[in-house]
């Protein structure tokens, strides 16, 4: 079992984690990561319901191609059924060697998505909604994850 301790986090500090989506769980992960000082953008279609709320959040809010230009991280959270065209939008303007993280990883597992092989790729099921995530890291606790890394 791993605990925050055990995370080194230095390596990211420079680098860009882009979140894509702002429902329950991509705002929980984008507002945690953003107040823990990493540089947080939102990828999200203009004039969504959620691109107000992203902003008024504080986050920077691009759309979902530009948001990923430059990320060392691109999060999918969103729903899983539009995970494959979203990852076809974006995947061309994604770094090389960025890592690829999805909250739970169906659109892998199932092989509606396969990604480029210079991308590392995170799966990642939080044990709780968004909403209880953000509320769990504000009181200084966390939600168990469980956590797949792989190439």
């Amino acid at each position: 079992m791993y605990l925050e301790s055990d995370v080194d986090t230095a390596s990211l500090v420079e680098q860009q984690v882009t979140i894509l989506g702002y429902g329950s769980q991509g705002r929980a992960h984008a507002l945690n990561l953003r107040d823990s000082g990493f540089n947080v953008v939102v990828g999200l279609r203009r004039g969504g319901a959620s691109w107000s709320k992203a902003e008024a959040d504080g986050l920077v809010v691009k759309e979902p191609q530009a948001a990923v230009e430059g990320a060392a991280i691109v999060a999918f959270l969103t729903p899983d059924m539009v995970q494959k065209q979203l990852y076809a939008a974006v995947i061309e303007h994604i770094a090389q060697g960025a890592a690829l993280l999805f909250a739970h990883g169906f659109a892998i597992h199932f092989k509606q998505i396969e990604p480029r092989a210079d991308l590392d790729v995170v799966l990642i099921a939080p044990k709780g909604p968004g909403g209880l995530v953000r509320r769990q890291y504000e009181e200084g606790h966390g939600v168990p994850c469980l956590v797949e890394i792989g190439r």
